[in-house]
């Protein structure tokens, strides 16, 4: 009886150091990767309104209306940032033309994103919400589940309007 608890307290903490192990790793290979994106950035800050799937996979608790708001208003602040850096007269050359390239793909990003998102609701969806981001589009859907001809639809409208590769479109359904 003392050698079976013995064995399984002996279970118990091999498992508890192979699960520190994993987080560990887990942490050094993601600040591995923060640490190469921070190196390779330009002086001026690379801006964004697209957000990765993982935010976008946690909209059920969010309306999709009050997350196009949102997302919205984090592009006006980011278009007023850069406004700012193109009409300051303390700009170099190089800074600016950055900044208006960066306006460029917010706006060439903005308009395939509500294209995308007015046919998907064309074709019968309830709601979507699409970013677009190169090499990177995330789809989500408000559906439970969607057909296989319902999945070839969207990433046909996808590739028609961004010219991203299958692959690099995710399809995210959300209540």
């Amino acid at each position: 009886m003392k050698n079976s608890k013995t064995k399984k307290y002996l279970l118990l903490t091999g498992l508890i150091v192979v699960l520190i192990a994993v987080g560990y790793i887990n942490f050094a290979l993601g600040n591995g990767a923060t640490n190469n994106v921070a190196a390779n950035s330009s002086s001026l800050p690379k801006i964004s309104g697209a957000v990765s799937a993982d935010d976008l996979a946690v909209m059920s608790s969010a309306s999709f209306d009050d997350y196009k708001a949102n997302r919205q208003n984090v592009r006006d602040t980011e278009v007023a940032y850069l406004d700012s850096i193109i009409s300051d007269t303390k700009s170099d050359t190089a800074t600016i033309k950055d900044a208006q390239d960066q306006k460029m793909e917010i706006v060439q990003s903005m308009e395939s994103e509500l294209k995308i998102e007015g046919l998907l609701v064309a074709s019968g969806f309830s709601d979507a919400v699409v970013t677009v981001q190169t090499g990177s589009v995330n789809v989500v859907l408000k559906a439970t589940e969607i057909s296989k001809e319902q999945a070839a639809e969207v990433l046909e409208i996808v590739k028609n309007q961004t010219g991203e590769a299958a692959q690099n479109i995710k399809i995210i359904l959300q209540k």
